[in-house]
């Protein structure tokens, strides 16, 4: 079985554990600055927001910031980016990636409507393009659930936006070469059924992860 670090200092993880068992991956938590060899892949998990002076910008709208989290989160990161390890990112998670590979947040999306999170995540539908892995996975057109009030902005290098909200907000991206994807959406809270308002169901995020892990390590 594969050793999963799920990196976080704030997050108690129990969505996140039960995903990666459920596909036969060992999930390990720690908010310490672990060293990637021990471990075969990498989950970043949801979060407050990343704090704006690690993609150059002032704070126009970011809030729950864990400055030290984040420090820890993209130093352990660029470890498993240094040796081409597997990453999966959710939420803050994606976002997160896309400041490592040097890209920009909104902070606060203007119009966030069918986004942010208010009681209970919100569902909307989504199109992934095609020769992506999200594509491979749930096809063109399908239903997501959503709790951000921030999103991409600029993509970070060698970074492609591979899902969209037909509002045009970022709901996936992959790198051109390198085993990394990230979502926007939280796959962790869709694995049993029934699924709420005709979602997809999350494990095959995490069963595509276990892919990747398998192909990437003896």
């Amino acid at each position: 079985m594969k050793k999963v670090l799920i990196s976080t200092m704030t997050h108690d993880a129990k969505n996140y554990r039960e995903a990666l068992l459920r596909v036969g991956m060992i999930p390990i938590l720690s908010g310490e600055l672990e060293d990637a060899e021990n471990y075969d892949g990498l989950l970043l998990p949801g979060g407050g927001d990343i704090s704006p002076i690690l993609f150059h910008q002032k704070n126009t709208g970011s809030v729950h910031i864990s400055l030290t989290e984040d420090i820890i989160q993209l130093m352990v990161l660029t470890r498993f980016l240094d040796l081409h390890k597997p990453v999966l990112g959710i939420c803050k998670g994606m976002q997160l990636i896309n400041v490592a590979y040097g890209g920009t947040l909104v902070q606060d999306i203007p119009l966030k409507g069918i986004h942010e999170f208010d009681e209970h995540d919100r569902y909307h539908k989504t199109r992934a393009l095609p020769g992506f892995a999200l594509h491979k996975i749930y096809g063109e057109h399908f239903i997501t659930n959503s709790a951000h009030h921030q999103s991409v902005d600029l993509l970070g290098h060698e970074l492609i936006a591979t899902q969209y909200s037909y509002d045009g907000i970022i709901e996936g991206l992959e790198h051109q070469t390198d085993p990394v994807i990230g979502v926007q959406w939280h796959p962790e809270r869709l694995l049993k059924h029934p699924l709420p308002a005709s979602s997809v169901n999350g494990t095959a995020v995490f069963t595509y992860f276990q892919e990747l892990l398998q192909a990437q390590s003896p």
